[in-house]
């Protein structure tokens, strides 16, 4: 099992960090560590130097979240070698009211499409409420583009996964009708799983974190909807994260 997408970095893990590194180790063949911060990646960075051939680094810039813009550019160049993906980094309409600050949001991840490219890295987008324009900017893209939990209309996921991109079915999958929906459309080819660790926990009640082992639970939905096995789902999802981040694993 690979999560290719998950906020290890993130606050809700300062207690218990390496703990939960450690079982995912016994659940997982590889997570990728994301961030969306400039400070984020940094410790994505030192998180995954820790862990060498399990834990890899993208770096981003959440689009209404983020801080230190030109710094986090300088730092996915600097380091270009050692990151396995560009993002998150998108577009984020559901927050974002104001017209001028979506035209920033806009002109900050043309950049980052602009970057992608030159690095020949994939690119993992954010893209909530605003699906339809992310498309229509990186549908030209010469990378590889990956739709970070992706809740858009069913009709646009059909045009992303015939334009060749990926979409990441995340455990909303769990209690989305509309991702349920989705997924009966998505060819196992262009399938990809994710946690949006700590988010989107399965089971709030129970735990308000989520983990990078919750993806079986997504698997498992996804074959109940196919009609497939819950090992199809994995393999497939695993070949394809190994296949579009280029990730040396066993």
């Amino acid at each position: 099992m690979i999560d290719i997408h998950a906020h290890l970095c993130f606050p809700e893990f300062d207690g218990d960090r390496e703990e939960v590194v450690e079982k995912c180790k016994k659940e997982l063949s590889a997570v990728i560590v994301s961030s969306a911060r400039y400070e984020e990646g940094l410790k994505v960075l030192s998180l995954a130097e820790r862990h060498p051939g399990f834990l890899f680094p993208t770096l981003g810039f959440h689009p209404t979240e983020g801080t230190e813009f030109e710094k986090t550019l300088k730092l996915i160049r600097s380091n270009s070698g050692r990151i396995v993906g560009i993002g998150e980094v998108g577009l984020d309409y559901h927050w974002e009211k104001d017209e001028k600050k979506r035209r920033l949001q806009r002109e900050r991840f043309s950049k980052f499409i602009e970057l992608a490219e030159k690095l020949s890295k994939p690119l993992v987008i954010h893209s909530w409420d605003a699906e339809s324009e992310c498309y229509e900017m990186v549908k030209d893209s010469s990378t590889e583009v990956v739709f970070h939990c992706f809740s858009g209309r069913r009709e646009l996921a059909k045009q992303i996964v015939s334009r060749g991109f990926y979409i990441s079915i995340s455990t909303m999958v769990l209690f989305s009708k509309n991702i349920r929906k989705i997924v009966k459309d998505l060819p196992l080819d262009k399938l990809l799983l994710e946690t949006d660790s700590p988010f989107l926990s399965p089971d709030r009640a129970k735990d308000p974190r989520n983990y990078p082992w919750n993806i079986k639970l997504s698997a498992e939905k996804i074959a109940e909807i196919k009609g497939i096995t819950k090992e199809e789902v994995l393999e497939n999802a695993k070949r394809n994260a190994m296949r579009v981040f280029d990730l040396k694993i066993e």
